[in-house]
């Protein structure tokens, strides 16, 4: 359940982003605002949520990266923006990053089980 929550976050951040930007362009500043801050506070609503069980690296790093990929495909791909290559290398790092922050959780609790059993 607490992926769901992180998923939820992450779904969250982007839609209060890309409503926003929709709706500001259309002359609406107030209720493009009110629509990206209550979407971002439900997304910090679901993280904390989330890392109840999930170590606060991983979830932020899983938020962020795979928020600003979204945010990017969302204004590339709805929005008609470009993304430049260096644009694009960003992104590809970044989801490099929450790989290897994941695998570092996963490479660090492998280590603990071990010891885990020695102990008892």
């Amino acid at each position: 359940m607490h992926w769901i929550f992180l998923i939820l976050a992450v779904v969250g951040e982007v839609l209060g982003t890309t409503l926003m930007k929709l709706i500001v362009e259309e002359g609406y500043l107030l209720y493009g605002t009110l629509v990206a801050v209550a979407m971002v506070g439900l997304s910090y609503l679901f993280l904390s949520r989330a890392t109840l069980r999930i170590p606060i690296t991983l979830a932020n790093a899983f938020w962020e990266g795979m928020g600003m990929v979204l945010i990017a495909l969302m204004s590339l791909l709805w929005l008609g923006e470009q993304i430049t290559g260096y644009q694009a290398a960003g992104l590809v790092l970044a989801l490099v990053g929450v790989a290897l922050t994941n695998y570092g959780h996963h490479y660090q609790q492998t280590q603990e089980e071990p010891a885990r059993k020695e102990a008892v």
